[in-house]
Order: structure tokens, then sequence, then C-alpha cells
């Protein structure tokens, strides 16, 4: 009986974003044990779901209800995945079909369902989650892998993924805890670069934006794979950088807290260019930035934030750099868009004495 408890217990911290990495491993260990263990699972969602936002998919919540839509459309039963996906304030369970099209917005979560045909005709589904800037997900995949999906990023994959191989694809940030597996490495597509793993922790920055590519490994071992270029084996505590307009790496060692706190709504710096910082807080707070002076983006700043407000943390660069700064609020465009806050800083002038 505390054995139950303490699993619905860790159930209830998952769905709210509250859980310890050690407690998704027990978690992931229970839920792998007996298959009735899943049927608690369901319970304790069913308590959070019938609290949320109600969607057009809230027929679609258990195995069971999945399970006669399946067969009513003949799909195998090993079509069906499970996509976890929640955020600080809202939250839900979405469980994915192969053949069935969908699409539900929830609290700035977005998910996809597509079907696509190859060449040959042969119809392949796959599933899309995005996430707004200042939105963050959780998602619990098929063969028990965890990904944790910063802001303003996109995962896209197979429906039958985990059948015969493991892909995935990434645009923007993820931390993956990837269920170990040697006969199907997990695989991240990043357009000419790869990650491949087959058990392990790591993060992965892929922004548009950004120059470069970055893997940092936490756990485990990874190998890093770019077009043209002999595959790069990774350890614990090392980074590799790949310049994307040079088409080189570099490895280096790094404090690996700096580059995956953040999936802890913590953001760290240790002698980060200013202008590397302001794209980060830019994604964090859902805001843009205007720089008045360019010299000011070769400011380098150490620093952690954790649940500091945007105007909080602007004060801090204000009182330790020779800076000023005015935060312009959110405007309306018409009744369905709006312009980020924009925040516009600007060397301070030197007070004459």
């Amino acid at each position: 009986m505390k054995e139950e408890l303490y699993n619905r217990t860790l159930i209830s911290k998952f769905l709210a974003g509250e859980i310890s990495d050690n407690e998704i491993d027990v978690l992931k260990a229970w839920l792998e044990k007996d298959p009735s263990n899943r049927r608690i699972f369901d319970e304790e969602n069913e308590i959070w779901h019938v609290s949320g936002i109600k969607t057009k998919l809230d027929h679609f919540k258990t195995d069971n209800a999945w399970a006669e839509i399946s067969t009513q459309l003949g799909i195998g039963e090993n079509r069906i995945r499970h996509v976890i996906m929640l955020n600080k304030n809202n939250f839900r369970i979405l469980i994915a079909a192969a053949s069935i099209a969908c699409m539900v917005a929830i609290g700035g979560l977005t998910l996809w369902h597509n079907e696509r045909k190859s060449d040959k005709q042969i119809t392949v589904a796959s599933t899309t989650i995005r996430t707004n800037e200042g939105e963050k997900a959780h998602i619990l995949l098929a063969d028990s892998s965890c990904v944790f999906m910063n802001s303003g990023s996109t995962i896209e994959y197979s429906t039958d993924y985990n059948i015969n191989e493991r892909k995935v694809k990434l645009w923007g940030e993820a931390f993956f805890d990837v269920r170990t597996n040697p006969e199907k490495p997990f695989i991240v597509q990043l357009g000419k670069m790869n990650v491949s793993a087959t058990g392990t922790r790591f993060n992965i920055l892929s922004y548009d934006n950004e120059d470069r590519i970055e893997t940092t490994l936490e756990k485990g071992k990874v190998q890093v794979s770019i077009a043209g270029q002999e595959p790069i084996d990774v350890k614990p505590g090392q980074q590799v950088v790949y310049f994307i307009k040079t088409n080189k790496a570099a490895v280096r060692d790094v404090s690996t807290e700096t580059y995956t706190s953040w999936k802890e709504n913590k953001l760290r710096f240790n002698d980060t260019p200013f202008e590397e910082v302001l794209r980060k807080i830019a994604r964090r707070y859902n805001v843009t930035f205007e720089i008045r002076n360019s010299d000011l983006l070769e400011l380098k700043y150490t620093a952690t934030f954790i649940d500091e407000s945007i105007d909080d943390v602007m004060q801090m660069f204000k009182i330790v750099s020779p800076i000023t700064y005015k935060i312009y609020n959110r405007t309306t465009i018409n009744d369905k868009q709006y312009l980020k806050p924009k925040i516009v800083v600007s060397k301070r002038k030197a007070s004459i004495k």
C-alpha cells in the first residue's frame, strides 16, 4: 500500500512538472515492471484531466479508448504511441494513433499528427510536438525514453518509433534521457549532423538563430556524426560544438549544469557573451531585444537566475555593467495577433562629477 501511494505521488509530480531526475528513473522502472501499473497511471491522469482544460481529444485518454479506435480502423496494437506533454500551468496526456490526423494546442504546446506518402505510396505517419517561446514540455516516448523540450522547440518522429528503430528530429533545444537498448540506437537527426546513443543523458541545442549546434553529455556515451567527417565519441562532461558556417567541430570540457539546468527553470551563465545571454533570456521570457550600442555585446556575464522576473534580471545587468534599459509591454496588432514585449538596451552615459 505504501509503495502504491509513493508511486501515485511520483505520477502526480510528473504531471505537475515537479519530478526530479532520480524520481523519473524510479517511475519509468515501475511502469515497465508490470502492465497493471499503467492502470494506476491512467487513474491518476484522469484525476488531473478532469480538472484541466477540455480539448477535442478529451475522449482519447486511455489505451482502452485507443484500442477500440485502432480496432475499427484496422491498426495494429504496435501502431499506438503515447505522448505525455505538460507545462507549468496546463497538462494533458495525448495519445497519437497512426492513422489519425489531428492538431491540438494546449497552453502553448502544439501536437500535429500527419500522414505522408513515400514514393512507393506507403502511408507513413509522423508526430510533431512544438513548444512556443516561454513554454516547456516533457515527453515520454514509447520506449520509456524521456525528452525535456525547451521553449521554441520542435520534435518530430515516426509513429512506428521503437518498432524497428528509434529516430527523432529536433529543431531547438531538448534534453534526452534515453532508455538503454544497444540493439536499437537512439538517433537525433539535425540536418547534416546526427547524435547517436544507446542509453544516456545529454542535451542538444540547435536553434535556427544560432550559428552552432551544441551537444553536451551528462552521463553515458554518445557519438556525433557530421556528414563527410569522422564520427566523434563524446565522454561525460564533454561538449561538441559544431560551427555551421565553417563546417567544423570542436570538443571541450564543460560544467554540464550550465547547459542542462534550463529544464529545472534555471538560467546559468559562465563567462557568457552578452549576445548569447540575451538570446537565452529572449526564449525564456518570450521577449525581443533591441541593442542600441553594439559594443555591449562584447560584455560577458557569470550568473544564475531561477524565479526572477524579467525586470529583476535586467536590473541585475544594470547594476553590474554600464547599461540602461526600457521595457515596452506587449502590443496588440489585431484581435488574434500580438507583438512580444520589447526591451531596448543602451549604454549608460558616464556621470559627470
